[in-house]
């Protein structure tokens, strides 16, 4: 499997960070996290339209790792990935993962525990749009991310 181009989406606290960055060393590729475009350097929430050109500006590139939300981009990555990976842990997980990580904030706790229902459908629905196309996966454990990471590293031994 040959990947120059690979979407990571799931909710807070599925692990989207840190596979990117995994994969990054591994594969020797750029990422990109949503939430760069999302929020200013000040913190502050983006127009819609700045965060959508920014997305596109990154997928445009021949080589990346975009990880993260905005679902209004979902599909312009899918057409253009080699790999499109879901992380979907269970919730609790998440939520312990999201509380370790960012404390106690109180939004983005509830966020974590809504995801699922406000977005699971579009997670699961670009993985089967996409399937003809890129290869598509969904990792509900640390274990399927290690797996795909041995995997990967395989595969690139046998190439170079």
């Amino acid at each position: 499997m040959s990947v120059s181009r690979l979407m990571i989406i799931g909710g807070p606290g599925s692990g989207k960070t840190w596979l990117a960055k995994r994969m990054s060393s591994q594969l020797d590729l750029p990422v990109y996290s949503v939430d760069d475009a999302v929020w200013d350097c000040d913190g502050n929430l983006r127009p819609e339209t700045t965060i959508d050109a920014l997305v596109r500006a990154q997928i445009s590139k021949e080589r990346w790792i975009i990880e993260g939300g905005n679902t209004r981009t979902y599909e312009e990555r899918a057409l253009r990935s080699h790999l499109i990976i879901r992380l979907n842990p269970p919730v609790l997980r998440r939520f312990i993962r999201v509380l370790r990580r960012d404390g106690p904030k109180f939004s983005l706790l509830f966020w974590t525990f809504r995801y699922d229902k406000v977005f699971g459908d579009k997670d699961q629905a670009i993985l089967r749009s996409a399937k003809d196309i890129a290869n598509c996966v969904e990792l509900r454990s640390s274990n399927d991310s290690k797996a795909l990471l041995n995997k990967l590293a395989a595969e690139q031994s046998t190439l170079g």
